[in-house]
């Protein structure tokens, strides 16, 4: 999740800034040493290094280096779903958010500038921020042995794969919203991600 935020930021941006300021999150930073020393999460290096920006963990219970981060969540969140809304699907919700959200910075003003837009100011920055071409493949990777049943276990639930592939190991490919099953380097089966506990993913075919 935290992989797939930073690529869509950058397609959404047109780009990243140079440096990125974390509050040391599990997904991110392995290990907090003294003072600014962290041990980060490999893949997230990873990421770091193709979008070519700076990981800056904050100090430990030290909220006021976020900046307005907080405070400016909350008050997004009283403006955008405010009364309480309804959605059919979690892609209704991320179109809706969207649209919220560029329609309130084109109107709402920067607190830095006070005679500008927030998009204006983006506008001007936006020149700046590092574009890379090629977008990162933001993905998890772990081990599981498909049953006889021919599925495959994964975060409470079960997903099917190719009858011929039953006992055998498989590596499962975690994204964001998807799962891609592979057996010695070859895609065996891909499905859509399962956020709910008891379910079976299934291909007929399989």
């Amino acid at each position: 999740m935290v992989m797939e935020a930073h690529i869509r930021a950058h397609n959404f941006f047109g780009g990243l800034c140079g440096r990125g300021i974390y509050d040391n999150p599990k997904t991110i930073v392995q290990e907090i040493g003294r003072g600014k020393e962290r041990e980060y999460n490999q893949r997230f290096l990873q990421l770091a290094s193709h979008y070519l920006f700076e990981p800056c963990a904050c100090t430990p219970a030290a909220g006021w280096e976020k900046g307005q981060v907080e405070k400016q969540v909350n008050t997004n969140r009283m403006n955008v779903f405010v009364p309480r809304l309804k959605f059919d699907s979690l892609a209704e919700l991320n179109t809706h958010l969207e649209d919220r959200m560029i329609a309130e910075a084109h109107t709402s003003r920067h607190p830095e500038y006070n005679d500008k837009t927030v998009f204006e100011v983006y506008s001007e920055e936006k020149p700046f921020l590092c574009k890379q071409k090629t977008s990162f493949s933001g993905y998890k990777t772990t081990e599981r042995r498909a049953g006889s049943q021919c599925l495959v276990r994964f975060d409470s639930n079960s997903y099917s794969v190719p009858s011929e592939y039953a006992g055998k190991s498989v590596s499962i490919r975690v994204f964001a919203e998807r799962l891609v099953l592979a057996v010695n380097g070859k895609t065996v089966a891909e499905h859509v991600r399962s956020f709910e506990k008891g379910r079976y993913i299934l291909d007929p075919l399989h």
